[in-house]
């Protein structure tokens, strides 16, 4: 770690460090991140100032990230073994689980297992991913993948075995997002052409068309502690719903001005990319109890604030997909070839 001062003052520049194994060595690779990253951290209320030595410094709320732009080649648990190094060329979706992320690369086709205890990228299926593609890792180690061009949306065991895929003529157009509702196990698909949620029960039966009560046109879609969470492309928002369509509260307002891809956490941190600044902006969830029992919500403030565009480290070049898993938040950088992996910090 290095640090510039000027004046007394000055503003810390960290380098963070991993190795990679080749076939002839040790590769180092390092990564130092822009000032100029730093200093939107600092504009979020994110500063990195203090001795990073110094245990009551202030922590920023996204830290400690690190590139992932290829591995090795795993071997399939059904397939000839894998040999030599997978490299990343245009990564548009990815969902986490545990120590398993799965990925899906539009310039190499493929879906990919990455192992985080191996550092391993793996095929996992032989469906063709293209930009559309998106993934959901569910809790039961199951993949669910869209497949937009088909109007469904593929299922997998965690083995890559195919399942009976999930499909709803005249419900289900153009699936962009799928999610799984913990509290009953049912499987929610977000439609971004009929603007509408269809769930499912878990063997691929309809369960009912859910409509928002009022107007969105739907980027993205997840599941999170107060219900339904929406990007809303023309209202440049996110909305919150209740798992009838409700309206509960919204985020984003004049802070958005292109949401995309989207994710919470357990705590009700809110992560979205804006396509028109290339950053991730973070949402607390707020809600209130009136004297009459009811939860009122409210708008909540913007607590940070990453990104930029750019190719260099802490930027970014068409964010795809966004994914939480424990304190870890995984951002595919679809033009930049590289998958962001970042600590944060509750």
């Amino acid at each position: 770690m290095s640090q510039d001062r000027s004046n007394g003052e000055g503003m810390k520049m960290m380098t963070f460090k991993f190795l990679r194994k080749t076939d002839d060595a040790t590769e180092v690779r390092s990564f130092v991140p822009l000032l100029g990253w730093l200093a939107v951290l600092a504009l979020a209320g994110c500063a990195m100032s203090g001795n990073a030595g110094d245990p009551a410094a202030p922590r920023p709320f996204l830290q400690r990230w690190m590139d992932l732009t290829g591995a090795r080649t795993g071997t399939p648990l059904s397939g000839s073994p894998g040999a030599g190094y997978t490299t990343l060329r245009r990564p548009t979706a990815v969902s986490a689980r545990d120590n398993e992320v799965y990925l899906a690369d539009a310039g190499l086709n493929r879906i990919f297992r990455y192992s985080r205890d191996q550092q391993t990228l793996t095929p996992f299926t032989n469906l063709a991913a293209g930009a559309g593609t998106r993934i959901y890792a569910a809790p039961d180690r199951s993949v669910y993948v869209t497949d937009p061009a088909r109007a469904e949306v593929q299922h997998y065991a965690w083995d890559g075995t195919q399942l009976p895929s999930f499909v709803s003529p005249g419900n289900l157009a153009r699936p962009v997002s799928v999610a799984v509702d913990e509290r009953t196990g049912q499987i929610l698909v977000a439609d971004g052409l009929l603007d509408q949620f269809i769930a499912f029960n878990s063997m691929g039966m309809t369960l009912s068309v859910i409509k928002p009560r009022e107007q969105l046109a739907i980027a993205a879609m997840t599941t999170g502690p107060d219900g339904i969470y929406v990007t809303d492309r023309i209202g440049r928002r996110v909305v919150v719903l209740g798992w009838d369509g409700a309206f509960r509260y919204a985020l984003g307002g004049k802070d958005l001005g292109n949401p995309g891809a989207i994710a919470v956490s357990r705590d009700n941190s809110v992560f979205v990319s804006d396509n028109f600044d290339q950053t991730i902006k973070c949402y607390r969830g707020q809600k209130t109890e009136d004297r009459g029992q009811k939860t009122e919500y409210k708008e909540s403030m913007l607590v940070a604030r990453v990104g930029g565009v750019g190719a260099g480290p802490g930027s970014f070049n068409g964010i795809s997909g966004l994914a939480v898993d424990g304190s870890l938040l995984y951002v595919t950088d679809s033009l930049n070839a590289r998958v962001h992996i970042m600590h944060i910090n509750r």
